[in-house]
């Protein structure tokens, strides 16, 4: 769905937003075919959580990068109306991604309890503008319903957190947590917050849950200075092969490939595409004289 206007003004309001009905279940219910190539389902898991005891190590040991083992997730993380929104939400229509992840989570494995921190601190070595210039935006796309039992992620408003510096990145244990917002929503949802933003994980409260996510972070064009993944580290990859070859020309460009219309198209680069990526839909970059 083309996310509404009122989420928008919602994020500059409080510096986040959930958007429900964001996949349709058609999308949802391919979204989640598609995981249990990835991560083990969770009747499998919890039916012997010895089985997969790389899930006990780490809060983060169920992240998974971009690209996934599967092509509908990887195209996920440039949905259409996903872009649409950072775009509007940026004031550009020139913007990247930085970051694509699936992140799974069983709620016998390990403690999800975190203090509040803003994403920034592993995201860029600088520090966030208030404004639109240079702002990241992170977003989750709820693979499944999420509230307290699996560990809804909390929010502080930011109104509650104006008065704090933007170089602090973490706080200690305990505070806002009277002034928290749970981000508890139905499969198919979309949260959206900006990196200034403080927030946490939080512990399931039921040992027999399971959480999924796909999350896809963006920045401008013009901000370099924000960044988390490379994905020309994963050229070679056959998963990412078949996301240039699948994606638009607008979706290419948020990967960070040279837009239509860029000097670097020629007749070179356009046959050694073609080469590299048999397939691939390159109409929109081939000069129109």
């Amino acid at each position: 769905m083309r996310v509404d206007d009122r989420y928008l003004d919602e994020f500059h309001n409080q510096g986040f937003t959930i958007v429900p009905d964001f996949l349709t279940a058609g999308e949802v219910a391919a979204a989640r075919d598609e995981l249990w190539a990835i991560y083990p389902q969770p009747a499998e898991y919890f039916a012997d959580p010895t089985a997969h005891p790389a899930f006990q190590r780490s809060q983060f040991a169920g992240l998974r990068e971009l690209p996934f083992a599967s092509l509908s997730l990887n195209l996920l993380t440039v949905h259409p109306d996903l872009v649409d929104v950072v775009q509007r939400l940026l004031t550009t229509q020139d913007v990247r991604l930085y970051k694509g992840e699936l992140w799974a989570k069983y709620g016998s494995a390990i403690d999800y309890d975190q203090d509040h921190h803003r994403d920034f601190g592993n995201h860029t070595l600088v520090v966030p503008r208030p404004d639109r210039l240079g702002r990241s935006i992170t977003t989750f796309v709820y693979l499944c319903d999420v509230d307290e039992s699996n560990g809804a992620t909390a929010i502080v408003p930011v109104e509650h957190s104006r008065s704090i510096p933007l170089g602090v990145s973490r706080l200690g244990a305990g505070e806002f947590r009277d002034r928290e917002v749970r981000a508890s929503a139905p499969a198919g949802s979309l949260l959206v917050y900006s990196t200034e933003i403080f927030h946490r994980g939080t512990a399931f409260a039921d040992a027999t849950a399971s959480r999924f996510m796909l999350l896809a972070d963006f920045r401008a064009a013009d901000a370099p200075w924000i960044q988390k993944q490379a994905f020309g580290n994963h050229g070679s990859r056959p998963e990412m092969a078949a996301l240039v070859t699948a994606a638009t020309a607008e979706q290419r460009t948020v990967l960070g490939i040279p837009a239509p219309g860029d000097p670097y198209w020629d007749a070179q680069t356009l046959a050694d595409m073609a080469i590299r990526y048999p397939g691939i839909d390159l109409t929109g970059y081939r000069p129109t004289s």
